[in-house]
């Protein structure tokens, strides 16, 4: 007889799968008692420990002895006549059998019906974490794993108590996490999203949750004289346990801080078991500047410009000229003078030219001294992006991701881009999706999101979208220019003018805000009421470019055609000459009947619709533009060009926008239909659009000579009948409003 015959004679293999299911069921109900009664975590590994002993001693008794009805017996002293190793066979067969049903019956309950994970509080941030809107999330989506390499590192405590080192702290936690951004192989959640746990006391397994992360680092930093102490420590969030804790205690000097985050950087690379690419070394190696003064200022500087309101972003200016006055060699200070200059065109008085060359000016000394920052790169996109250089733009863009992977700004600025092209606007959306994740509570990236749900057409989710924004974040000015954005979208001017003068009383100085109140009052039919704003912007800054962009829109509206022209002509010096400011020009000439003129403007200010082979381009980057220019065209004498155009330009709007862009009303086709000579399709999309509250402007498209053979007709004078009732009830809503003060 074999070997193996001799072991199966013994019944070896059936002891020893019978031993190795029963050892399976044991580990089981190990695992589900140390969880219900709390048990040691030690306690586990020792009875593996125990199992995986007792295996091979089985396997031996099971070969030297046998079960016989006068007890246990070596096997050796038994007549083989009178063995019964058949029926203990038998026994055992029953046995695994037994065995394997109760297996299957725990898988079966494992699957089904086991859950032991503690469930989530409920949070303010959580529906901003989680969007419901029907564009953020695939329908029947399952919910995304957790990223092993994630990490969210909360604010840090200031030990000093002092609020002197409120900045220095702040700061200090901030360039950590810029830092950890830097490395390509981590998810690092943003400072928008990790600032809402300041203080909290949920458990970090929650935060964890709401977060999307593997692990989260909590610290503290304390600030005496010349000295600093840092105590950090990481957290597996899923077992709610200590990775690594370290207290560092150094003299407070600039060297020493950034040798403290490179550590901690190294660190926690290693703990989410993250390789650094020797570029990822280099990164958290690199030592920004040796000028603790310069350090702090900059500090202060990021901190301030946080905010985003136009005195805080004033004073961050000031803090980054003044780090990069005492260390001129500080590249990262030099970065935040550009963005911070851009920001200031937006939220203050700051003028565009001035903006964009201080921005430019920065971020290309910063890539002298350092051309990896992925900050700076971005800067200049938006700095190519104002000058519709766009191929340039574009690269600047995802140099700037590639670089700064966990910069959310960049995500933002790219999907602003983007979606610019209707047929881009998917990407635009996924761009945004991959900013949630690393900034999933940024008020920001949620009001990017809404307003990429009003391109879309999806008024309604954009809508929700804006309350919840507003009712977490009541103090964030832009959501409710947001808001106001979509009132405007869909007809609600009165509103619209509400929700603006709301942002006003949250940043007064925001000066920009006063020209969609100014266009609001025009839509509603009330031009008296530009003289007030004007003088309201004049208490800002009288010279402000807005202030002479409200008054060629006044003279536009009275059909003064030569002031529009002079005060347009101020506001195009103080932009900087823009060239694509010149279709405005495009515009008063066409309304004022000089249509060589009016050629000669949009000529230059869309160059590409005046070459054939570009047009396809121009039609997707502006295809209202389309039917504007080959009107024009008709109108010099180019009837070819401008029958061509509009056909291209029509066979787009109708067969191939609705794939890019899924509006539940089509409007905005009665210019391209009556440059077509189709009057009929015209009404209906006359009709269409006012059915929809989509007329914002029809006050001067309709003073166009265009439109004259629909003058007279009952359905055209329908419609100016309906929009004059709306604009009369919408004037004496917001008059109302007005009088029972905000």
């Amino acid at each position: 007889m074999s070997f193996f015959d001799e072991l199966k004679r013994r019944n070896v293999f059936r002891v020893g799968i019978a031993y190795a299911v029963g050892a399976w069921l044991l580990l089981q109900l190990t695992e589900v008692l140390s969880e219900l009664l709390k048990l040691p975590e030690q306690f586990g590994p020792i009875v593996v420990a125990v199992v995986a002993i007792g295996f091979p001693v089985v396997l031996f008794f099971a070969w030297a002895y046998e079960m016989t009805p006068q007890g246990i017996m070596r096997e050796k002293d038994i007549d083989r006549s009178q063995s019964i190793t058949h029926e203990t066979g038998r026994k055992l067969d029953r046995a695994i059998i037994g065995l394997l049903a109760v297996a299957l019956a725990y898988f079966i309950w494992e699957a089904r019906f086991a859950d032991r994970s503690a469930p989530a509080e409920s949070s303010p941030g959580s529906e901003l974490a989680a969007p419901v809107s029907e564009s953020l999330a695939p329908v029947a989506s399952a919910q995304p794993a957790i990223d092993p390499h994630s990490i969210a590192v909360l604010p840090f405590t200031n030990r000093s108590r002092l609020e002197e080192d409120e900045f220095f702290v702040e700061g200090v936690h901030d360039d950590l996490l810029t830092n950890l951004a830097r490395i390509g192989g981590l998810k690092v959640i943003s400072r928008t999203s990790v600032l809402r746990y300041a203080g909290t006391e949920k458990p970090i397994p929650v935060i964890a949750e709401e977060l999307g992360v593997a692990t989260v680092m909590e610290g503290a930093v304390q600030r005496a004289g010349n000295t600093v102490r840092i105590n950090v420590q990481l957290i597996d969030a899923a077992a709610d346990e200590h990775l690594w804790a370290e207290i560092f205690d150094r003299e407070l000097t600039t060297d020493n801080l950034f040798a403290i985050q490179t550590e901690i950087s190294e660190k926690i690379a290693g703990a989410l078991h993250t390789t650094l690419s020797p570029q990822d070394q280099r990164t958290i190696t690199a030592r920004p500047t040796a000028n603790m003064a310069a350090y702090d200022a900059y500090l202060r500087g990021r901190q301030l410009m946080a905010r985003r309101d136009s005195e805080d972003l004033q004073q961050a200016l000031v803090e980054f000229k003044r780090a990069a006055e005492l260390d001129p060699e500080f590249a990262l200070a030099w970065v935040g003078i550009a963005e911070t200059s851009q920001l200031l065109f937006a939220f203050s008085t700051m003028p565009l030219p001035e903006a964009l060359k201080a921005s430019e000016t920065a971020a290309q000394r910063a890539l002298e001294i350092n051309d990896r920052l992925g900050e700076a790169w971005l800067s200049l996109a938006e700095v190519d992006y104002f000058h519709e250089r766009l191929e340039a733009a574009e690269a600047k863009y995802r140099k700037a991701i590639e670089l700064s992977p966990g910069y959310v700004p960049a995500y933002v600025d790219f999907s602003d881009f983007l979606d610019d092209s209707p047929q881009r606007r998917a990407e635009a959306l996924a761009i945004l999706r991959k900013a949630e994740q690393l900034d999933p509570l940024s008020p920001t990236v949620q009001l990017e999101i809404a307003d990429q749900l009003i391109l879309l057409g999806r008024f309604d989710a954009a809508e929700g979208q804006l309350r919840r924004l507003i009712e977490l974040e009541p103090e964030f000015a832009p959501a409710y220019q947001g808001m106001a954005n979509l009132m405007q979208t869909t007809g609600r001017f009165n509103e619209q003018v509400v929700w603006l003068r709301k942002a006003l009383a949250l940043d007064p100085g925001r000066i920009s805000l006063y020209v969609p109140i100014s266009f609001a009052m025009l839509n509603l039919g009330d031009d008296a009421a530009l003289e007030g704003i004007r003088n309201e912007m004049a208490r800002i800054d009288a010279e402000h470019w807005s202030v002479g962009w409200v008054e060629t829109l006044g003279s536009l509206y009275r059909k003064n055609f030569a002031a529009a022209l002079e005060s347009g002509t101020w506001v195009h010096r103080e932009l900087g000459n823009l060239p694509d400011f010149n279709g405005v020009f495009g515009w008063v000439h066409l309304f004022n009947g000089d249509y060589e003129k009016a050629r000669e403007s949009f000529r230059i200010a869309a160059p590409e619709f005046f070459e054939r082979s570009t047009w396809r381009q121009a039609i997707e980057l502006n295809p209202d533009g389309g039917c504007i220019m080959a009107y024009i065209m008709r109108l010099t004498g180019d009837e070819e060009a401008g029958r061509r155009l509009l056909q291209m330009t029509l066979a787009y709007l109708e067969n191939e926008l609705p794939n890019y862009v899924a509006h539940a009303d089509r409007y905005g086709f009665e210019f391209c239909y009556m440059v077509s000579g189709d009057h009929e399709a015209a009404l209906d999309a006359l009709e269409t659009s006012v059915a929809h509250g989509h007329y914002g402007g029809w006050w001067l498209m309709s003073r166009l000579s265009l439109f004259d053979p629909l003058r007279g007709d009952p359905r055209f004078e329908a419609v100016e009948q309906q929009l004059s009732d709306m604009a009369t009830r919408q004037r004496a809503s917001l008059a109302q409003w007005e009088a029972q003060g905000p």
